[in-house]
């Protein structure tokens, strides 16, 4: 008996998002799911599908960035855009309800998110479980618990010490020396003084 060589996760993965793309778009026509919305959906999954596979790629040839880059802030425009982007539905599930096969393949989903090699692929590759966030929600699926990933240490500054005083900490400490004057030679009264003068020659 030959038993078939299970797919690697991400295979796996891209499977189920093509899955749910051929299910929505049999029941576009029908009317179950509206044209807007079945293009809307085409195009945000299929675009996931291909950047998940980047990163596996990237992954698994060890040039994947594991640090997120910095964006620079762009300035917040206060008018509204003129024509504002579509968005899908966002209350979880909601893809379940016009195309009943979603349920299916949100079982799928579900138990591949909990596999090991799944949870492994997740660890190394981080953006994956990012770009996984509205695929889940659309299903109804609950997001993998992930362990938290360990975070550098901020670099601290040393505080500097005070002086500490070899008597009790609460005294006060000595005065500075302050040079004294030097006290002035007493001068006798001027009586004294004119007595003391010797005599003028006549």
């Amino acid at each position: 008996m030959n038993s078939e060589t299970p797919l690697p996760p991400a295979e796996r993965l891209a499977r189920i998002i093509d899955d749910v793309c051929k299910a929505a778009a049999a029941r576009a026509p029908r009317g179950f799911l509206a044209i807007p919305v079945l293009l809307l959906l085409w195009a945000r999954l299929k675009r996931m599908s291909l950047r998940i596979t980047r990163l596996v790629a990237r992954a698994a040839t060890g040039t994947l960035r594991t640090t997120p880059r910095a964006s620079p802030r762009q300035p917040l425009s206060r008018r509204p855009p003129a024509n504002p982007p579509r968005r899908l539905p966002r209350r979880a599930g909601w893809l379940c309800q016009p195309v009943p096969a979603a349920c299916a393949y949100a079982s799928q989903l579900q138990h591949l998110l909990s596999e090991p090699d799944m949870l492994a692929l997740l660890d190394t590759a981080p953006g994956i479980e990012r770009l996984l966030r509205p695929f889940c929600r659309m299903l109804g699926v609950a997001r993998p618990k992930l362990p938290p990933r360990p975070t550098a240490p901020r670099p601290t500054t040393p505080r500097p010490i005070a002086p500490r005083h070899p008597s009790n900490s609460s005294a006060e400490p000595p005065a500075p020396d302050i040079p004294r004057a030097r006290p002035r030679p007493a001068r006798a009264p001027p009586s004294l003084r004119h007595a003391a003068r010797p005599p003028h020659p006549a």
